[in-house]
This record gives structure tokens, C-alpha cells and sequence, in this order.
């Protein structure tokens, strides 16, 4: 048991010294970041009719565009509108089949929505309604909700954002 607390307290000395180091207790200058936000996140995945179905349904996202991806031709790219001027983007790859990725260094770990609180009680109660395996932390009105989607993406949906 002491060896999980000394490794704990490890971990927890790495992130007071990675805070000291980086984050900047003062206001920040008016220096105007290089990008102006998200375009699109670009992920793959297996089923493109059951991706759209999960986002449109579950999440209302709205699909916005169907073309085909610039480097391979067998590929399909789907646009979704995730709100606040950003597309959730996904391809898929036939030729390649359905071997998935392993988590590690460069993945993904998850995908982070944020919702109003009446848009967050919506998606739970949603995700109640049809059975879908979810998690809530925190509560019914604020917290963070986590599903997957049918490519075992973690989507996680959080408020507190009103």
C-alpha cells in the first residue's frame, strides 16, 4: 500500500513542478494565438452509417458533408457539425479492414463536448431512454456524461458552461 502512495505522491510532485514551470500565474499579454480555433477533428472508423447514426441521434450533431478523401479513393470523409463553428470529421478505410488502433503515445484518448445544462440533461436522459452503457460524474444537470461510440471512442459531454 505504501508503495501506490509513494508513487502517487511521485506523480503529483511531477505535475507541481510541470505547473511551476509552465503555467503563468500573471494576465496574460495581449498576444493573439497563431490559429484562430478548430476546423475539424479528423478521426476513422469502421461503419460510416452506424458513426452518423450514433453523432446524429445520440448527440443531434447535424452531417454536413460526404466527399471523398484526397489520399485514397476508397475512402470516404464525413463532416459533422459539433457546434460553435467546429466539424467532427471522420474517415473510414475499407481496403485496410477493421484492425483497430492500440492506445499510446499520438492517440486519442478522448473526445471533450461541452452542452448547456439543458442540452446535458437531454443527452442523459437520452442515453437512459434507449439503454445505451453511459457514466455520469457529477450529477444531472453538471457534470461530465461518457459513452462510446460504435468504434469504442470515448465521448465524453460536460456542462457547466452556461
Amino acid at each position: 500500500m505504501a508503495d501506490v502512495a509513494d508513487a502517487t505522491d511521485a506523480y503529483e510532485e511531477k505535475r507541481a513542478r510541470l505547473r511551476a514551470r509552465f503555467i503563468d500565474d500573471a494576465p496574460p499579454a495581449p498576444q493573439p494565438v497563431a490559429t484562430g480555433g478548430v476546423d475539424h477533428l479528423a478521426l476513422i472508423c469502421s461503419d460510416l452509417e452506424a458513426t452518423i447514426a450514433f453523432y446524429t441521434d445520440v448527440l443531434k450533431m447535424r452531417l454536413t458533408k460526404v466527399i471523398p478523401n484526397r489520399d485514397e479513393p476508397t475512402s470516404t470523409h464525413i463532416f459533422l457539425d459539433m457546434g460553435g463553428g467546429n466539424l467532427l470529421a471522420f474517415f473510414d478505410f475499407p481496403k485496410h479492414g477493421p484492425d483497430r488502433t492500440v492506445r499510446g503515445v499520438g492517440s486519442m484518448h478522448h473526445i471533450a463536448l461541452k452542452a448547456s445544462s439543458e442540452k446535458y440533461r437531454e443527452i442523459v436522459q437520452g442515453l437512459k431512454d434507449s439503454g445505451r452503457e453511459h457514466s455520469v460524474h457529477g450529477g444531472e444537470d453538471k457534470g461530465s456524461v461518457y459513452m462510446r461510440d460504435p468504434d469504442n471512442i470515448i465521448v465524453e459531454v460536460t456542462t457547466g458552461y452556461d
